[in-house]
Formats: C-alpha cells, structure tokens, sequence
C-alpha cells in the first residue's frame, strides 16, 4: 500500500513538472516571456513589481491568461500593466475581429489601441461581475491589493494568428481624476516597457 502511494505521488509531482517545463509564458524578474501566441518578450520599468498570474474560462467561450505588474503604495495600487493572452475554446466557433481606426506600432508589430477615463471603478466592476476584468480586480484583491477608485488606462491589442482565434490584450492603467489624464497617456505606457529581441 505503501509504494502504491508512493507512486501515485511521484506521478502526480511529475504531471506538475511536466506541466510546468512546458508552460508557454513565464516570468521572471520584470520580463514576460511568451514563446507562442504571440511570441514575446517584454521587460518592465523596474518601479513595476510582478504580482502574479491566474488562468480561467471566459464566459465560457475562451480561455484567457492573466499577468500583472503594478505600481503599489502601502498595496494601493498606482499604476500597473494587465497582459491577456486570450483564445476561443475549440467547441467555439468565433473569431476576433477589430475595427478600431486608432493604431500603435511597437516591437515592429501594429497594435489596435484606445484610451478610456472609468470615473467610478466599483460600479464599472458591478455592472460587469462575470467579466475578464472583474475577474483580474478579484485577483489583486485576494492578493491583498487596494483598487484604484477611478482611473484611465491605455488599451493595446493585436489578433496573433492566421486563423483570429486569439488575441494579446495589454493595458496600461493610472490612478486618474479625470479624462485629462488620457493625454499621453499611450507615451507614458510606452516609456514603461520595451519588447525585447
């Protein structure tokens, strides 16, 4: 009984590792690396500390991945980058299409991107509860972070393969009063991170 359990432990220990080994994103310091949809680097100004990662199912329709590095006073969160690497379920048939007119080009690559002012964050999270975004607010919390009370973020976004059936979404959100926080914005997030070769 004993080497039985001993070897259902042992699998188990190497189920994680395997799964581990062949993860697609990992971190380490302030630099993401992802070596698929898409492949990636991204390295962090140093004031941004890594705060975690989660996994989960959206709506039901796609599988989404969630990184954030934050800016934190006393773990009220200032500034902080969310990265969402996102794809539809194989039982779903979709894909992701954009007809945003605004775009951005970094790491010789051509980001969608637009700005928004949220003037009340706990309404913006109510009126969403089962949203990617409610669910990234719920994993700051539990990790013991303050949310913003309103803020502006800079949103960039790409579809990554042939088929538009996943997308990379990064945001870039400041601790605003106002929509005159918007100006620049797209400069400020871009001065925090650079893609690596």
């Amino acid at each position: 009984m004993k080497t039985f359990s001993k070897l259902v432990i042992f699998i188990l220990l190497l189920g994680s590792f395997s799964f581990a080994q062949n993860s697609t994103r990992q971190v380490e310091d302030r630099i993401l690396n992802s070596s698929d949809l898409p492949k990636i680097r991204l390295k962090f100004n140093k004031k941004f500390k890594f705060a975690g990662s989660h996994e989960f199912v959206l709506y039901d329709r796609a599988k989404a991945e969630q990184y954030f590095f934050v800016v934190a006073e006393d773990k009220k969160i200032k500034r902080m980058f969310m990265l969402q690497f996102e794809g539809f379920l194989p039982k779903i048939d979709a894909k992701y299409e954009y007809n945003e007119p605004n775009t951005i080009d970094f790491g010789g690559l051509k980001y969608f991107s637009n700005a928004e002012f949220i003037p009340n964050v706990e309404q913006a999270l109510k009126a969403v509860p089962d949203s990617d975004i409610a669910r990234a607010a719920k994993f700051l919390q539990d990790k013991g972070f303050t949310l913003m009370k309103s803020l502006v973020f800079q949103r960039f976004v790409r579809v990554v393969d042939e088929s538009k059936r996943n997308e990379f979404i990064m945001l870039y959100i400041e601790e605003a009063k106002d929509e005159k926080a918007k100006e620049n914005l797209s400069e400020r997030a871009l001065e925090n991170f650079k893609v690596l070769k």
